[in-house]
């Protein structure tokens, strides 16, 4: 029965479509007047937009079609909201010189002509074909509804290793440069190194002149090379991640900050010691230092964590961000603190009070805000944000963004974030002190990138 009814519609349609051009062929002919009407073959379509009723928030409607005439193909590049239910929905379509349009349906397959008016299924919609002017000329356009198939709010977690390190280790600290994760790491009486590419595996690497009373949260990766400070805050780099040399600067350092974002030259900020004052200054490889104002007394120069944020399309938007660590007195550092250059002439800085631990705390600039991995009363570890990076207001991230149950609890975690939106975690130290070896990977949905 089912096929005799498929038959039948089959040549329903096709008696239909007949009809429909004979109908137009007949007209032109009564209305020739003695004089020849050329048809025109143009069964193109030149735009289209969607909108329904049961679309509330818009999303159908402002939804940007392309139309791929080459391949006759519609469809929107930007996938619609995780969740949103196609349904019927009001056509519009842009076209020149045609005489009809045909919808075809799938799941189950159908086909008729379409009023121009009538709204359409377009979670069926297979085909819009174009009747041109002539009669003769059709052009079918595949017509595909790109939704995104994820929550593209949702942070997803994977471990990638338990295992990246040799035991034992004691201390650690990794970073990114050119393009490679380097980490560092006290074994006993040595210090030692590996280099990797995937955070899976990695290759030893022989460490020369790094001493064994590095401070490995000092540690940080410039574009010409990787620094350290070891316990009597000499300097230390490297240039290829395994041979280190003794850097002499023309004053004492306490701090290295990290890369300050400025509206003219990004420089490394650190804290010297200027006759017995601790000052910031500004420097770009160390053999020289713009020397600034004096820093807070409750600043930290010890086991911080830091982070910054240069919006290029805000002039003022240009911070740099720490918390935990403690300061030159060696009291524990409670507050988050906002640093900005002012005009080359001065360091400004605003402290103040963190609503949740720092202690052992790591920030991350991620998705244009800034995160931060802490602690909880329940020994887990969770994530804070502060939206557009502003650094005042901070919130608990949401249950989409959560850390995985299977996250072990830890502080002092090295955190990269790579140029496919991966977040990247480290390591660290477990609640009983000792060193984990494991490295997790996590991105959200939307900012997946191929």
């Amino acid at each position: 029965m089912q096929y005799f009814w498929k038959q039948m519609t089959i040549k329903y349609f096709s008696w239909s479509l007949t009809l429909l051009l004979g109908i137009i062929i007949f007209s032109s002919c009564l209305n020739t007047n003695d004089s020849d009407t050329e048809f025109l073959s143009d069964a193109q379509i030149y735009g289209i937009t969607l909108s329904a009723a049961y679309d509330s928030t818009g999303i159908l409607a402002n939804a940007k079609f392309s139309i791929d005439q080459r391949a006759s193909l519609i469809y929107n590049r930007d996938s619609l909201d995780f969740g949103f239910e196609p349904k019927d929905a009001y056509l519009t379509l842009e076209l020149k010189f045609a005489t009809g349009v045909v919808i075809h349906l799938q799941n189950p397959d159908s086909t008729y002509f379409w009023n121009n008016t009538d709204s359409v299924d377009i979670s069926r919609l297979k085909y819009i074909e174009v009747v041109a002017q002539d009669g003769i000329t059709t052009k079918k356009y595949e017509f595909k509804l790109n939704i995104h198939q994820q929550n593209p709010h949702l942070l997803v977690w994977t471990q990638l290793t338990d295992m990246y390190l040799n035991l034992p280790v004691d201390a650690q600290k990794t970073i990114v440069f050119n393009n490679k994760f380097y980490t560092y790491y006290r074994s006993g009486q040595s210090i030692k190194g590996v280099e990797s590419s995937n955070g899976i595996t990695n290759t030893q690497l022989d460490i020369i002149g790094l001493p064994l009373n590095v401070q490995f949260s000092s540690i940080i990766s410039t574009p010409t090379g990787i620094y350290a400070l070891d316990n009597s805050y000499n300097l230390y780099k490297t240039n290829d991640g395994a041979l280190w040399t003794i850097v002499p600067t023309i004053y004492p350092l306490k701090a290295i900050y990290g890369i300050l974002p400025s509206v003219s030259t990004d420089s490394l900020l650190t804290t010297i010691d200027d006759r017995g004052v601790l000052k910031f200054a500004k420097t770009l490889d160390f053999t020289s230092f713009h020397v600034m104002n004096a820093i807070p007394n409750d600043f930290p120069v010890t086991q911080f964590s830091a982070a910054n944020i240069k919006d290029t399309t805000v002039v003022w938007r240009k911070y740099m961000f720490l918390s935990g660590g403690k300061n030159a007195d060696n009291a524990l550092n409670s507050k988050i603190w906002i640093i900005q250059e002012e005009d080359n002439i001065k360091i400004s800085t605003s402290g103040k009070t963190a609503p949740m631990p720092t202690q052992g705390s790591t920030l991350f600039p991620y998705d244009q805000n800034i995160y931060m991995l802490t602690t909880a009363t329940e020994s887990k570890n969770v994530l804070y944000i502060s939206e557009k990076g502003n650094g005042i207001a901070w919130n608990l991230a949401d249950s989409l963004q959560a850390l995985p149950s299977s996250f072990n609890y830890r502080t002092n975690a090295s955190i990269i974030v790579d140029e496919k939106n991966y977040i990247w975690i480290f390591g660290g130290t477990s609640e009983r002190q000792t060193e984990l070896t494991d490295v997790w990977r996590g991105r959200l949905n939307r900012l997946a990138v191929n």
